[in-house]
Parts: C-alpha cells; sequence; structure tokens
C-alpha cells in the first residue's frame, strides 16, 4: 500500500471520528499543511470528504454510499447468529431474528429454548405487528406518517384478553416503545408466552430488524422475563456493532 493511500484512509478513519481543519489535519497525522490541503481536496473532488463554511472537513456522501452498499449486501442473519446463540445459552430461552415485511414481521432465525414447553413458530413464518414484541419494536421505528398509516391499517385481531384491539392503544404502545428502547409482549400474542424484543437501528434510525427473547408464562413470570432485557438489549447492539452500524 502507498504511502499516500495509507495517509488518505487514516484522515478518512479521523474524520469520520471528528471534523477537523487542514491544519488540524497536518498536525495530528505529521504532515505539511500544503500537503494536508493536496490530501483533503482530493478527498472532496472525489466526494469523500466535504468542507464546510468554517473550513473544517466532514466525511463526504459518497464515504457513505459506499458504507451502506457494504452494510446492505451483508447477511443480517450470519452476522446476528453468534449474538444470537450466545443469548440462548446465558439465558436458556427462544430466541429470534425477526425481518419486518410490511403488514407483518418474518421469522428469519430461531434457536429454540431449553424448556419443554415452547411457542410456535418456525423460521419463514409471519408474526402479526400488533400483538407480538418483536413487530413492536419495528413498527416503532417508522417514520410518524408511516407509523400512523400502519395503526390505521391494521386489523387487530383479538388472540388473548390482552391484544391490542385500537389504531390508538397500538400508537400509545409504539410511543412506549420508542421511549423505552424496546418492547413487551405479556401474552397478547399467545396466553401462554410472553417476549421482549429489541429493535436492530440502522445508523439513519430504521428499523428492519429486531430480536426476541420469548418465554413460557407457566414457568417464567412477567419480573423474571423483565430481568432478561438488558441482556437483550445488549445483544442487539452487539448485532448493530457487528454490522458495523
Amino acid at each position: 500500500m502507498s504511502e499516500s493511500l495509507r495517509r488518505g484512509l487514516r484522515v478518512l478513519a479521523a474524520l469520520s471520528e471528528e471534523p477537523a481543519t487542514a491544519s488540524r489535519v497536518a498536525q495530528s497525522h505529521g504532515v505539511s499543511l500544503s500537503t494536508a490541503v493536496r490530501l483533503l481536496q482530493l478527498l472532496a473532488d472525489e466526494g469523500f470528504a466535504r468542507r464546510d463554511e468554517t473550513g473544517r472537513y466532514h466525511v463526504g456522501s459518497q464515504l457513505l454510499q459506499v458504507a451502506y452498499r457494504v452494510v446492505a449486501g451483508m447477511d443480517v442473519r450470519e452476522m446476528a447468529a453468534p449474538v444470537l446463540r450466545g443469548l440462548n445459552a446465558q439465558t436458556g430461552q427462544t430466541v429470534h431474528l425477526g425481518y419486518f415485511e410490511n403488514p407483518t414481521v418474518i421469522y428469519v432465525d430461531k434457536y429454540a429454548g431449553r424448556s419443554p414447553v415452547q411457542m410456535y413458530s418456525q423460521i419463514g413464518t409471519p408474526a402479526p405487528l400488533h400483538c407480538t414484541a418483536m413487530g413492536k419494536a419495528v413498527a416503532a421505528y417508522l417514520p410518524e406518517a408511516e407509523r400512523s398509516a400502519l395503526a390505521a391499517s391494521l386489523d387487530y385481531p383479538v388472540n388473548t384478553d390482552r391484544t391490542i384491539t385500537s389504531a390508538e392503544d397500538y400508537l400509545r404502545e409504539l410511543d412506549t416503545v420508542r421511549q423505552q428502547g424496546y418492547a413487551l409482549n405479556l401474552g397478547e400474542h399467545e396466553a401462554v408466552v410472553s417476549a421482549v424484543a429489541a429493535p436492530v437501528k440502522q445508523p439513519d434510525g430504521r428499523v428492519h430488524y429486531a430480536i426476541d427473547l420469548a418465554v413460557p408464562n407457566v414457568l417464567v413470570g412477567e419480573d423474571e422475563l423483565r430481568a432478561f432485557i438488558p441482556r437483550v438489549l445488549a445483544a442487539a447492539a452487539d448485532i448493530e456493532r457487528a454490522l458495523g452500524y
């Protein structure tokens, strides 16, 4: 690798952490001011950096486009698998990865728990958005207009006496999910199963994937389920890091 290319990559990495002026780049990278200016101008010409009105350089849109294309090409299921296996092994409970496909969320991976009592779920099957933790976790992060349109379009079939049955209640629930960063299903889809879910957030805040941890109510109470929340949130954060988010 040429020294100029190596220097350029290092400058890009530094700009991704903090914008900097040419003089700051020269100082921090041990080059002359003229060299720093030429390097930054080259990056700007190619769209990998941009200069603001104060003279500071930021990462440019071309770098962001490259990054998003790389992330989009990743196999999220493959990247999430080690984290999900770890969460399953730590807790002994069923763990899922789901993908949002309006108006449902599709289970794309599953690690079954060790309990003889299990929820019915299979990879490739859909789960309703209004009464599953995973469904709430993905729907809550839709832009406001899309969230409202989704809530108005759902039929709200009643599965148990805890199922949400109106758009107004659903939107209030999604607001709560956004505020706390996770979603709960307390016997709303199946009376014998509860779950906690966390979104896998993209850098732009959108959510296409979420993970959940499901427990049999006859063996795990609500307090015990809530005790798993930090682990589920940590697992979602680990997946985001693995994806470069």
